[in-house]
């Protein structure tokens, strides 16, 4: 279901209030028409909504063919317009004559629009163990906005403890989504970001081990690196001793017998 928008508003100030644009006296009168298109223009809905001060008091559905009141204030309004057959006529024509020809606008640019996430791993370890760790899936540059992201550990997935950040709008069409998942983390353990999207016909996964992790392979580098520094140590400082143990027993004074004794 894809909404399309037609905002009109207006703001209706009583005349002490064109002084000032913050006047507490202000009014906000808001009509906004939407389409749904639930199956391309095969199965379109209508929707023109009145909304005074942000509360909407009247609305028309084209499901239903008429205004259809929710406050006492939008009844009068409502039965004036189902009662009046050229408005009824021309809002129920809204479907036709505004939602259908502005799908075809909207179709290449908006519509068929796709751009693939982007998929990577971050791991927070914990610095109590009354806390568990934190592996954040964070899934970025994506459109449309409608995203499936779920963890599996050990090929088994993940519910009780996995929270989510709100859809994030990175203001170029494209969005970005946070999933956490608390967890204990053991040496083997396997776990899994599966992102299911509409510009991918499969699921994709990315995978993440404690062992292949950034703080693992840091802790082996340091350790290599410092097996190799004392290596090199052990061999210099074996060479100079052997060099030191050479030249005394090169120079080593020899006792020669006296032949007047």
């Amino acid at each position: 279901m894809i909404p399309v928008y037609y905002p009109l508003l207006l703001s209706l100030l009583p005349l002490p209030g064109l002084l000032s644009a913050s006047h507490p006296d202000d009014f906000l009168y808001q009509i906004k028409h939407q389409c749904y298109y639930r199956n391309g223009t095969e199965d379109v809905r209508f929707l023109s909504r009145y909304i005074y001060n942000q509360e909407e008091y009247v609305y028309f559905d084209s499901d239903r063919g008429f205004y259809i009141p929710r406050t006492e204030y939008g009844r009068l309004d409502a039965d004036f317009w189902n009662n009046n057959p050229d408005t009824l006529e021309s809002t129920r024509a809204a479907v036709e004559t505004i939602c259908k020809p502005n799908y075809q606008i909207f179709e290449p640019t908006a519509i068929e629009r796709k751009s693939e996430p982007g998929i990577r791993i971050i791991y927070v370890p914990s610095t109590d163990q009354k806390y568990e760790n934190i592996l954040t899936c964070f899934v970025e540059n994506f459109f449309p906005s409608m995203i499936n992201v779920t963890w599996l550990k050990n090929g088994v997935e993940e519910s009780e403890k996995v929270t989510a950040s709100e859809l994030l709008d990175d203001g170029d069409w494209t969005y970005q989504i946070h999933v956490n998942l608390e967890t204990t983390i053991k040496h083997g353990d396997v776990f899994i970001c599966r992102v299911e999207h509409s510009s991918w016909t499969t699921p994709r996964e990315v995978q993440w081990k404690f062992e292949t992790s950034e703080a693992a392979r840091s802790k082996m580098l340091t350790g290599i690196v410092g097996f190799v520094l004392g290596v090199v140590f052990f061999i210099v400082g074996l060479l100079v001793y052997l060099r030191n143990t050479k030249g005394a027993t090169r120079f080593l004074p020899v006792q020669q017998n006296n032949p007047m004794s």
